[in-house]
């Protein structure tokens, strides 16, 4: 197989011709769909950098020892500057939910009181409409 054009001789060892050129240019798109992909994940990465750090609070959470966790959380009662909270407390081991409040907290009350004791599997029951 050989053939000729005006720069070079082909033949069937090697070709110094065209087809070289068209191999060339049928990676050309490839190689720059990597480029805008390597250019698009550093923007990606650039951006997401910039993101502001979204922190969650979950009042004042507490996990103890031995299956207990305890949360404190407001009302919605009471003065604006210091509404009363509850203390939410789950044991994981006896699976029950404990809710206890100071009636008075603003009056200098300083008895807390069990407001609510719920068994867990009753209260996702309940929050299934069952």
């Amino acid at each position: 197989m050989e053939h000729s054009n005006e720069t070079s001789t082909c033949s069937a060892n090697g070709c110094g011709c065209g087809k070289k050129r068209r191999a060339q240019q049928m990676n050309m798109p490839a190689a720059l769909l990597w480029a805008s992909a390597f250019l698009l994940t550093a923007l990606t990465i650039i951006q997401a950098a910039r993101l502001p750090i979204n922190t969650a609070y979950a009042a004042a959470a507490n996990q103890g020892g031995q299956g207990m966790s305890v949360v404190t959380q407001s009302t919605g009662l009471g003065p604006a500057e210091r509404p009363y909270e509850a203390l939410w407390v789950l044991d994981g081991r006896g699976e029950m939910l404990f809710i206890y409040y100071v009636e008075n907290a603003n009056a200098g009350e300083k008895a807390l009181l069990l407001r609510q004791a719920i068994p867990v599997p009753e209260l996702f029951r309940t929050a299934r409409g069952g």
